[in-house]
């Protein structure tokens, strides 16, 4: 079946009340957005500093807290009435109640960064790592040549364990939000996690962001926070692990796919607009194994899964796409060529690493997701999959609550492990 006919005859959608709700409603979105403008919009900056100053362990507490006392009563009233699907577990049944909402009213980039800065309070962790602020000139050309700045910023996480004498094991994790949000402290939670479940460090690099910056920033500096990584603190790249969420698994991929065509070409052409990338990049740089993680790989058009499970997706909903898809337009351009060059999906395979793929069947970016696989497997690429069913984008990160989140979670951890085993 289509992704539509999917939508209309498997999936319970609007909450089991589509007879009442219609979130593609255009005159209630619009009355809506004029109760934002009037009544939320003036002070929501206020309270989003106010918020984020609050201690993580006490948001994290108040978030658990009222979570604790919420489920029983969402478990005793609606019980699986209000997911996409009875199969799915109780506990996202009630996530699904609480975050189908958001998609009725208008979303803007500082609401997505609020959001994700907030994310470390999904994690049922407790964090006791020692964690080294990065804030270093990589010097890459003696002079900036490029008008790239050549500071690379960004929090290492000591989770491993390992004594300054030992040959140190890292996953370079790369976070996402959409090219628009997502940043360092809200996914230090998760990370930290990561590593002290595998046994290793973690390099979470921060990179800029639309609409501030351009797309060939954000590779700029993703890709020089790795040369940090193996050159500077000579992590040998057979002790890496690439890690990327969402957006951040896009970058990810370009990242492998660039430095595979810098050793079998010698040069980076892929990126026309950005011939200095190349000098980032060395041909021995691949790490042991990439880690896409529910991965944002094509740019071109809105179609299949991308389409249609926006209706029900609890992340990427219709508001979360009319905000961010025309950054698409504005920073890459109307010619799909040059978006179509800028996708993974579309790129060469050649020469990656192991990789390993997380995704859910019912989430908007699954249909790029399988074609993303598929054609890593044509160029002989061992991808080990994981595909969960009626989860949302991003819903391994969402364990504190659900858990299908804790066995996503837990699937990575293990590939980690066999990756970067001493053996």
């Amino acid at each position: 079946m289509t992704p539509k006919e999917i939508n209309e005859k498997v999936l319970n959608l609007n909450l089991g009340l589509s007879f009442l709700l219609n979130p593609d409603n255009k005159i209630v979105r619009f009355l809506l957005r004029i109760f934002m403008q009037l009544f939320v919009l003036w002070y929501i900056e206020y309270f989003f500093v106010a918020w984020n100053m609050v201690p993580l362990p006490t948001r994290r507490w108040i978030a658990f807290t009222a979570w604790k006392l919420y489920l029983p009563v969402h478990k005793l009233i609606l019980g699986r009435s209000t997911g996409i699907h009875r199969d799915a577990s109780l506990e996202y049944h009630a996530l699904t109640t609480f975050m189908y909402w958001g998609r009725y009213f208008p979303v803007s980039v500082p609401m997505m960064r609020f959001a994700l800065h907030n994310l470390d309070m999904a994690t049922d962790n407790k964090e006791t790592s020692k964690v080294e602020e990065i804030a270093i000139d990589m010097k890459i050309s003696g002079k900036n040549d490029y008008g790239q700045p050549e500071m690379v910023t960004g929090s290492y996480i000591h989770s491993g364990g390992f004594d300054d004498y030992d040959e140190k094991k890292v996953i370079f994790w790369i976070y996402g939000g959409a090219f628009l949000a997502g940043d360092v402290e809200g996914n230090m939670s998760p990370a930290e996690q990561t590593g002290k479940a595998c046994g290793v460090d973690v390099f979470i690099p921060s990179y800029r962001l639309l609409p501030e910056s351009e797309y060939d920033d954000m590779l700029w500096d993703i890709f020089l926070s790795y040369r940090y990584l193996v050159e500077t603190r000579r992590v040998k790249p057979s002790n890496i692990v690439v890690l990327g969420i969402s957006s951040g698994a896009g970058l990810a991929s370009q990242l492998l796919q660039a430095i595979s065509e810098r050793k079998r070409t010698g040069k980076i052409v892929h990126y026309p607009a950005a011939p200095y990338l190349a000098e980032i990049l060395k041909p021995d740089d691949m790490p042991k194994a990439g880690i896409l993680i529910c991965p944002f790989v094509d740019y071109t058009t809105v179609t299949g899964t991308w389409e249609h499970y926006q209706k029900h997706d609890l992340v990427v909903n219709q508001a979360v796409m009319e905000e961010g898809i025309p950054y698409l337009e504005v920073k890459l351009g109307k010619d799909m060529a040059n978006r179509r060059r800028y996708s993974p999906v579309y790129s060469d395979f050649s020469g990656l690493p192991d990789l390993c793929v997380v995704t859910s069947e019912h989430e908007t970016v699954h249909g790029q997701t399988v074609e993303f696989i598929n054609r890593a497997r044509e160029r002989n690429v061992k991808v080990t999959v994981a595909i969960f069913q009626y989860m949302c984008h991003v819903f391994c990160f969402l364990g504190g609550f659900c858990p299908e989140g804790k066995h996503c979670m837990n699937f990575i951890y293990d590939f980690i492990k066999e990756k970067l085993d001493d053996d």
